[in-house]
């Protein structure tokens, strides 16, 4: 496998998680405009998840290499979830509305329940279903290419 597909798919997955972030945030809060940090973030997060996950489970075979975008496309819900769930208990206690730990780990999990069940919307699952298949075949067919021209030197 070539190291030129760990950025491509690092990169795929990135632009499509600024895509979703953007359909996401005006569910989460409506009266308020998309801010560019949030969009940052999730791009990061779908960074990070396309280099070290996608990008290293590219395969010869097209369908592994879609289920593996599919995975990594809940892995990147998962992260952010992690990170605006640390986020939210980090500016919460410090605005002291958590008076114990456990308070603490709890409104983590309500957070990153709430946080996640927003993306249950059929859109947005229909919008990262579409994205998850095109990354999937994108990044397949460069690195069938690259394969390709690799095996004709």
């Amino acid at each position: 496998m070539f190291t030129i597909i760990r950025p491509i798919a690092a990169l795929a997955l990135a632009l499509l998680t600024a895509i979703a972030a953007q359909a996401w945030w005006p569910l989460y809060r409506p009266d308020w405009p998309v801010p560019a940090g949030f969009v940052i973030t999730m791009a990061v997060c779908g960074l990070v998840v396309g280099w070290g996950f996608l990008g290293a489970r590219v395969d010869r075979r097209l369908w592994m290499t879609v289920f593996a975008a599919f995975q990594a496309v809940v892995l990147t819900a998962l992260l952010a979830t992690l990170v605006f769930g640390i986020r939210e208990v980090f500016a919460q206690g410090y605005r002291r509305r958590f008076r114990e730990p456990m308070e603490a780990v709890n409104g983590f999990f309500d957070f990153a329940a709430s946080w996640l069940a927003l993306a249950l919307e059929r859109d947005i699952l229909v919008l990262l279903a579409v994205g998850a298949l095109i990354v999937g075949v994108f990044v397949h067919l460069l690195h069938a290419l690259f394969e390709r021209r690799r095996l004709s030197r």
